[in-house]
């Protein structure tokens, strides 16, 4: 009964977790703005911390195979049945069982590998193997049940892929057995499906040693009181390793499929900086504010709404007479027919703007690039409640280590220019998101040269 409870909570959870959008939320970072009594801005970025820890539990598949030898217990079984010796000899047979433990893991924030450790304090593991029936006229058939209850540890190594929250881990068993269980059955089919049970000694393997390696995916589930995150882990794992028991001259074996999940939680990486509140900031003209939603790379499957303005001159008939009187001014205007004007850059709120980078391992920003900064950097110290926010982003030549590296090279040159200009590094929020996000097809150049970028958004 308790094994058909553990199924279906197995069973349902895993639908409810198919039934989720694919969409691996906890890479994004968060950001925090408190105005403070002294006029002055806090901003806490909130980013993956690199230790998490939790609990595994799942449900497992087993078969098991190699010989397995077991004698007629007492007097059940009569002499007549034709076994030599009193043993039976057991097919290959199959089963289930549970486990539940605790869990922990290091996986540094931008690096392609990781380690996790897991102790397994339930570990429960059901085999059963039927005979043949016998060919006289009551069909008899042996079935040998056998339970085992282990205590496991299992050190993993982890490989991130580079498509958002898929990962590779493989590793070692170590498993301790607490206790076991073997039942011996004699079934009559042809009478009434009689059974006759008999318990049998069992000599199983202490310790066994054995392997597993799998497949995960990793999303965020909840983002608790701006210190933890709470990420679900559902994986599959194929096990394996030494023999379970050996007693009777058998050699009886297992191997198991996984279907679980870990429950991560850990602590965020915090940073905080402070926008000085400037009492000289003047406001910028009186502007019409238009809102558009876009869809973009910055958080994958989430909505932002961006504010654009764009200055409207003001009728003179809305301004009052005096000021209108004020306001007519001869202007001697000297033209300088032989310079051609300076091509001007418009900055507003909400704009996004992206440049690309000639080949896969560039870093450096392009003389448009600088040019728009500039512009950028004037923009910002005419609003000092503005911030920028910037995503750098890599094609898929290279590792995923590599691909991030370049990223995040990416965008600290958009900070390191702007500060350069005068800008406080509190009000720049860069990102890579190596290749994980591709606008173009990393199968010919032309589209790598479109995910070779980085982009430059406007916040107000």
């Amino acid at each position: 009964m308790r094994m058909v409870r553990i199924k279906v909570i197995v069973i349902i959870l895993f639908y409810l977790l198919l039934k989720l959008p694919l969409i691996s939320q906890n890479m994004g970072d968060f950001r925090e703005i408190i105005p403070l009594p002294s006029k002055d801005t806090l901003v806490i970025n909130r980013g993956l911390g690199d230790w998490w820890f939790g609990a595994n539990v799942g449900y497992s598949g087993n078969y098991y195979f190699g010989k397995l030898k077991l004698p007629l217990t007492e007097h059940v079984y009569e002499a007549t049945i034709p076994f030599p010796d009193s043993l039976i000899n057991f097919p290959s047979g199959s089963g289930s069982g549970y486990m539940a433990g605790i869990f922990g893991e290091w996986n540094p924030k931008g690096s392609d590998w990781g380690a996790s450790l897991s102790l397994q304090l339930i570990d429960f593991r059901r085999g059963s193997a039927v005979t043949d029936p016998s060919e006289d006229s009551t069909h008899e058939e042996y079935e040998a049940i056998t339970d085992f209850n282990y205590i496991s540890v299992s050190p993993s190594a982890r490989y991130n892929f580079s498509a958002p929250g898929f990962y590779a881990l493989g590793g070692l068993d170590f498993d301790y057995c607490i206790s076991s269980k073997l039942v011996n059955k004699l079934k009559f089919q042809n009478t009434g499906n009689i059974d006759q049970e008999r318990r049998n000694l069992m000599t199983n393997t202490k310790i066994r040693i054995g392997f597993h390696f799998g497949i995960a995916y990793e999303f965020l589930v909840a983002d608790i009181n701006h210190k933890f995150r709470l990420l679900f882990s559902p994986y599959i794992t194929l096990n394996g390793g030494t023999n379970v028991m050996s007693n009777f001259n058998s050699s009886r074996n297992q191997l198991y499929a996984k279907i679980g999940l870990f429950i991560k939680l850990g602590p965020d990486e915090v940073t905080k900086d402070t926008l000085m509140f400037d009492a000289n900031y003047k406001p910028p003209p009186d502007a019409y504010a238009t809102s558009r939603r876009e869809n973009g790379p910055f958080f994958g499957g989430v909505d932002e709404v961006l504010l654009a303005y764009e200055a409207k001159p003001v009728e003179r008939s809305q301004v009052s007479e005096e000021v209108a009187e004020k306001s007519t001014i001869d202007v001697v205007e000297k033209v300088n027919t032989t310079t051609e004007p300076q091509r001007k850059i418009t900055i507003r709120a909400g704009q996004r703007k992206t440049y690309f980078f000639p080949s896969s391992a560039s870093t450096s920003l392009t003389g448009d690039a600088r040019e728009y900064l500039d512009n950028v950097a004037e923009y910002l110290k005419a609003n000092p409640s503005s911030t920028v926010r910037i995503v750098g982003h890599s094609d898929d030549q290279g590792t995923f280590s590599q691909n991030q590296k370049r990223s995040e090279d990416r965008a600290n040159q958009v900070v390191q220019y702007l500060v350069s200009r005068g800008i406080s590094k509190g009000r720049l929020f860069p990102r890579g998101d190596g290749a994980r996000v591709p606008v173009g097809d990393n199968r010919n150049e032309e589209g790598r040269k479109r995910n070779r970028r980085v982009e430059i958004m406007i916040v107000q």
